[in-house]
């Protein structure tokens, strides 16, 4: 994929003088955070307000790059943008229903420094990282927010559940790259640039269970406990559940073994 416009996102560029690769790359715009620099090139993100030609107004998220790639089996030499492969996993998610931001553009060319590519995806708007409410849940009183974790906690077991189930693994799965609307407890997978196929839905489930076991240090055994048999479907423990249980902790302990 080398440029996608979301249909009717045209009009809403052109509105904003942005009709074209160069008025985006150009654009002038606070940074949402510091730009990645590494290896001769940099990434860097922009919130931006585009109004609308009816009159309402969009916020999307502007990621700009120059000179990031990396190695893939499709290019083993030449490399590969590493927003291209976060672009094409967005359309995947967006097409088949798991919830992951929408994305609204994206474009690529080369240039004398390297590759250039801007992908823009629509804001999601009164989400937090699923790490600063873990956070706040821990400061606050774990009691306190019961509701709160009742309505997260099925709710990102789904969306990881329905990933697995596509045979694919986010690669990442840190509690920061899983974005929680606060009222409702809707979970979105954010950071999709490291996500692959694997060859079963259980090499998809081990890979990011283990990894979002180990980083929500701070979740109770009886809420990890819970999430994993939402995420399983499963009323109560039985032999199944027990032996993915088993699993992933020894997958901690190893991990941990390792680092002493």
């Amino acid at each position: 994929m080398n440029s996608f416009v979301e249909k009717g996102w045209q009009a809403i560029f052109e509105h904003n003088g942005l009709g074209s690769f160069d008025a985006l790359w150009n654009l002038q715009a606070d940074w949402f955070e510091p730009p990645n620099q590494r290896r001769g090139g940099w990434s860097g993100v922009s919130r931006i307000m585009l109004p609308s030609p009816d009159g309402s107004e969009e916020t999307v998220f502007l990621k700009r790059q120059e000179n990031h790639t990396r190695k893939t089996w499709r290019h083993p030499i030449s490399r590969e943008p590493t927003f291209r492969s976060e672009a094409r996993n967005l359309r995947l998610l967006n097409s088949r229903g798991i919830a992951a931001p929408h994305m609204v553009y994206y474009a690529e060319r080369k240039s004398p420094k390297g590759w250039q590519v801007i992908l823009a995806t629509r804001e999601l708007k009164d989400y937090l990282p699923l790490d600063v409410l873990i956070e706040r849940w821990y400061r606050d009183d774990w009691g306190k927010h019961r509701e709160q974790r009742s309505k997260v906690i099925p709710r990102t077991a789904a969306v990881l559940s329905k990933l697995h189930k596509l045979r694919l693994a986010h690669n990442a799965m840190h509690a920061k790259h899983m974005f929680i609307q606060e009222q409702t407890g809707a979970a979105c997978l954010i950071d999709l640039e490291k996500m692959r196929a694997r060859l079963t839905r259980r090499q998809a489930m081990l890979r990011d269970l283990d990894s979002f076991n180990r980083r929500t240090a701070r979740i109770s055994r009886t809420d990890r406990l819970r999430f994993l048999l939402c995420y399983m479907g499963k009323p109560g423990l039985d032999d199944e559940v027990r032996a993915v249980w088993r699993r992933l902790e020894a997958m901690a302990e190893h991990k941990y073994a390792g680092r002493r």
